[in-house]
C-alpha cells in the first residue's frame, strides 16, 4: 500500500491552497526539494485569499507577537492530518510550546541546520540578515551547539533579501567568505528563511569553497525522515499544557 507523506509548513498569514506571489513561489519551491510520496502545503488560517500575506519576522518581539498564531496554526494542521510541522522563521520561535500542544513532529529549520552543519564539519558560521559587526562565539547555548564559530549579517533587512536576490548573493559571498577566513568555518548555514528560499547554495558553496547547508532544504528532508521513522518528539520532555488537558 502506497502511503503519502503529508507535511504542513506553517504560516498562519497565509491562505491554504490559495496563494499568490511570494507564497505560491515558497510553495513551489517546497515541493521541488520533498521526494515523490510528499504532500507539502504552505498551512495558514487565513480564510480571505486577498489578505493573505508573508509575515516579516525581526526581532525577538517579531517572534513573540507570531508564536500564539503559530500555535493555533500548528493545532489546526495537526487536525488536518498533517504528519510532520515545518517552522518557517529560521529563529525557530515557539519550538518549545509548539511541541507541547501537538504530537506530530515540529521541524525547527534552524536548528535543524544547524545540527547538520555539527555533522558535517569541526566548525561552521551563520549567515544571517539584519547589520552590525560579524561575532564570534563558541556556543549556541539554546541548541548546545559548540562548533558554531561566528554569526555574520549581510547588512540587508529581510524584505531586501525577498526583493533584491542579486544583491543578497553578493552580501552573502562576502561575509560567507569571512567566515571561513577570517573565523575558520568549515560550513555555513542561514539566520533567515527568506535567504533559504533563494535557492542559491551552489552559487554560495562555489564562490565561498565550503558547503552552504540551507535551511529550507534541511527541514522538508527532516519531516520526511521523522515520519517515515515514525517518530516524534518525548512527550516527557514536551508534555501538553494541563490547561489544554
Amino acid at each position: 500500500m502506497f502511503l503519502m507523506r503529508k507535511i504542513a509548513f506553517l504560516v498562519p498569514t497565509a491562505a491554504t491552497g490559495k496563494l499568490s506571489g511570494e507564497l505560491a513561489r515558497r510553495e513551489k519551491v517546497l515541493r521541488s526539494i520533498a521526494s515523490p510520496g510528499t504532500q507539502i502545503d504552505i498551512f495558514g488560517l487565513e480564510m480571505d485569499p486577498e489578505k493573505s500575506y508573508l509575515d516579516v519576522i525581526e526581532s525577538e518581539y517579531d517572534a513573540s507577537m507570531d508564536v500564539p498564531r503559530t500555535l493555533e496554526c500548528a493545532i489546526a494542521a495537526e487536525k488536518a492530518g498533517y504528519q510532520a510541522l515545518i517552522i518557517s522563521c529560521g529563529g525557530d520561535p515557539g519550538v518549545v510550546p509548539l511541541r507541547e500542544v501537538v504530537t506530530v513532529p515540529i521541524i525547527p529549520p534552524g536548528m535543524a541546520a544547524k545540527h547538520v552543519c555539527s555533522m558535517l564539519g569541526r566548525r561552521f558560521s551563520i549567515l544571517t540578515t539584519g547589520s552590525g559587526p560579524s561575532r564570534r562565539t563558541e556556543i549556541y547555548e539554546r541548541d548546545g551547539l559548540l562548533k558554531l564559530v561566528s554569526i555574520h549579517p549581510i547588512g540587508l533587512s529581510v524584505l531586501e533579501v525577498r526583493r533584491e536576490k542579486e544583491k543578497a548573493l553578493e552580501a552573502m559571498i562576502r561575509e560567507g567568505k569571512r567566515a571561513v577566513k577570517e573565523f575558520g568555518a568549515e560550513l555555513v548555514t542561514y539566520g533567515c528563511m527568506s535567504m533559504g528560499f533563494l535557492m542559491v547554495d551552489e552559487e554560495l558553496t562555489g564562490e565561498i569553497g565550503v558547503p552552504a547547508v540551507n535551511p529550507v532544504k534541511v527541514s522538508v528532508k527532516m519531516a520526511e525522515m521523522f515520519i517515515d521513522l515514525g517518530i516524534t518528539h518525548s512527550k516527557l520532555a514536551y508534555p501538553f499544557p494541563k490547561s489544554l488537558r
